[in-house]
């Protein structure tokens, strides 16, 4: 597996991922002035996240600081394992994402 290339690709994700999450805490930031968001947090049920939040921003730092440790991996167990944990949470945030883009 070609380490570097993973970073590369996981990297523009992330920072797609980025710009959609500033678009959708801009419109959640309206919604809540408007009293419509009422919630705890946005993956409240999910074990996935270490913290939970009510904007996608702070879920976004948690997948830099991922993406950081999959960086830091030292052999090639580890870095599969943080790519998996990764993966996922990656997954989870564009499913997110992409539902709120849909229901606006």
């Amino acid at each position: 597996m070609d380490q570097q290339k993973v970073i590369t690709q996981i990297q523009l994700n992330l920072k797609e991922i980025y710009h959609r999450s500033i678009d959708a805490d801009h419109k959640l930031k309206e919604f809540k002035n408007e009293g419509l968001a009422q919630f705890d947090a946005l993956f409240a049920n999910e074990q996935l996240f270490k913290q939970h939040h009510t904007s996608f921003l702070p879920y976004v730092e948690e997948l830099a600081s991922d993406l950081v440790l999959l960086q830091e991996a030292t052999d090639e167990d580890h870095f599969v394992s943080q790519l998996k944990l990764l993966m996922t949470k990656l997954e989870a945030m564009n499913r997110l994402l992409v539902s709120f883009k849909q229901k606006l």
